[in-house]
């Protein structure tokens, strides 16, 4: 077991900025440092070099990570991949940092009313400035105390995807109906045939196991922050869950997920969740209603997570 405090979580990007200085951008980007390794979860969206320019403001060196980790293939999430690495390279040109996703998080991707959300540049690129791909499906340990979760099981009754994903047609990782026309879509013709994804399969997380339960590290969790969390529990098995952060795709969900949702944090017994990014305003009040700040807590681009005597210190926005 990571002796809790010994880590410092560092949000990067998110929707809001926490403290001066950072920039906000729709997407996410958490940094990890359990004192002997150093990850960064998911680039965000790759606007205006902002993935840089928060590290410098959050005083994080690029060439001190040891590895990176991909929620999933949504250009929210990697968009950041290639300031980043080009700034590795430039920096350091002969570095290499292993990317862990799913095979399926590197495939064009697209979403109603936007149309194409992959990520943006290609493996081959990336591998020139020094990107080296691990594609994995199953839990994959980084160490014996972080996992990243590979693909989560959708158990509950109330968790779902949406309808908004759709990869191209023969997809291997998407088996939902072909739609032919392209005004369900609601974006510009791109001459291609579409196939609903309703599984978003290549969505994971990260969990580590502390001295005082485990840390669950979301991106957006399209298929569901209590599925992820119970998939957590079960890969490591760990009964207690002490942090939860991230996205939590609660935006416009239904009162019957809501509630269920908020009935399964108090059943797991959660000790604290910060939420970002996808969590949407109205989700985050309602949990917040209904957890209360001992355990609620909003996580922005500049918030600061560090332990003490085994306590949560956050400089919450």
């Amino acid at each position: 077991m990571i002796n809790i405090n010994n880590i410092k979580i560092k949000t990067v990007i998110d929707n809001t900025a926490a403290i001066p200085m950072v920039m906000a951008e729709w997407g996410l980007s958490i940094y990890i440092d359990t004192g002997d390794r150093k990850i960064l979860f998911d680039t965000g969206a790759g606007n205006s070099d902002v993935l840089i320019h928060n590290m410098q403001v959050l005083n994080i060196n690029p060439l001190e990570i040891d590895t990176l980790v991909l929620s999933h293939g949504h250009q929210d999430h990697t968009g950041g991949l290639r300031s980043f690495f080009r700034k590795i390279h430039d920096l350091k040109p002969d570095k290499e940092i292993e990317v862990i996703c799913h095979p399926a998080a590197v495939e064009p991707q697209y979403v109603k009313n936007i149309g194409s959300f992959g990520c943006p540049y290609t493996v081959e690129e990336l591998e020139r400035y020094g990107a080296r791909f691990r594609y994995i499906t199953k839990p994959y340990s980084i160490t014996d105390e972080i996992i990243v979760s590979g693909e989560v099981d959708m158990t509950n009754d109330f968790e779902d995807t949406g309808d908004a994903f759709f990869r191209e047609y023969g997809s291997k990782w998407a088996q939902g109906e072909v739609i032919e026309d392209n005004g369900v879509l609601n974006f510009k013709d791109l001459g291609k045939t579409y196939v609903q994804d309703n599984s978003v399969i290549d969505d994971m997380a990260i969990y580590i196991k502390t001295n005082m339960g485990l840390i669950v590290i979301l991106g957006c969790a399209h298929r569901g922050v209590i599925n992820t969390i119970h998939h957590s529990m079960d890969t490591t098995q760990t009964k207690d869950v002490f942090l939860v952060i991230g996205g939590t795709h609660t935006a416009g969900v239904s009162e019957y997920r809501m509630k269920s949702t908020v009935d399964e944090f108090k059943s797991i017994k959660v000790n604290h969740i910060g939420v970002s990014h996808c969590t949407g305003q109205i989700a985050g009040s309602k949990l917040s209603k209904e957890l209360g700040k001992e355990i609620f807590f909003h996580n922005n681009a500049g918030s600061i997570i560090k332990f003490k005597n085994n306590k949560i210190e956050v400089n919450e926005f």
